[in-house]
């Protein structure tokens, strides 16, 4: 990886940390869980990135970097669950024909159409291994079990790999998610480490980032 690709990527952590990330102290009850378990004290919004165009190309370099070569050896399509991430599928579509790659992608609806065709799936699918694209992911995450069962449901393999842009787990937590037809190591550009999830962590960082250069001059 060049030293303009590092850069790139430490930006897009950096606007991530700052912009994507919203913070509450311990005891608000601004984030209420999922099914009543409790409060989260930050949760993931990344549309900010991912409406963003530098965000994107950065996005699009390290998955071609990771997949250009595996695709030449063994083509596959993408797919992700709407609306999350359609985003990124539209970059690495485009990315990927200035490449000379012809790369096949379709989405899934959260929910199946209740008129027309009552489709579950947009787009074309064909038959090669689909790689799961996503914003974020873990083995608790809905979004990715919803897209396990639909790419299932139509008779579709699952590619090894998985693609997101943040795993939500930490780095020394296993990659990999069994499923029913078959187990996919999850890839991403960040995991939970390389932020400042915490209200109180991001704000000491800032902190250190505010006086360091003072302290340096």
């Amino acid at each position: 990886m060049s030293q303009a690709e590092q850069t790139e990527i430490e930006v897009l952590r950096n606007k991530i940390n700052d912009h994507c990330i919203f913070r509450v102290p311990h005891k608000s009850k601004e984030l209420p869980a999922m099914n009543g378990g409790g409060f989260y004290t930050w949760q993931f919004y990344l549309r900010t990135a991912l409406l963003d165009a530098r965000s994107l190309a950065t996005i699009s370099r390290d998955f071609w970097n990771r997949y250009e070569a595996v695709y030449a050896n063994q083509p596959f399509q993408i797919a992700g669950v709407e609306s999350a991430a359609v985003p990124i599928i539209t970059a690495l579509v485009c990315s990927g024909a200035e490449r000379g790659i012809t790369l096949n992608a379709f989405t899934i609806r959260k929910d199946r159409k209740e008129y027309g065709r009552r489709n579950l799936i947009e787009g074309a699918p064909n038959d090669l291994p689909v790689l799961f694209v996503d914003d974020l992911t873990s083995p608790q995450h809905n979004a990715f079990w919803h897209g396990v069962y639909a790419i299932g449901m139509h008779g579709l393999v699952l590619a090894e790999d998985a693609y997101v842009l943040v795993r939500k787990q930490e780095r020394a937590v296993s990659a990999f998610i069994e499923t029913s037809i078959g187990t996919v190591q999850v890839q991403s550009l960040f995991t939970l480490d390389d932020f400042d999830l915490e209200q109180a962590d991001y704000a000491a960082a800032r902190r250190v980032a505010t006086i360091a250069p003072a302290l340096a001059a």
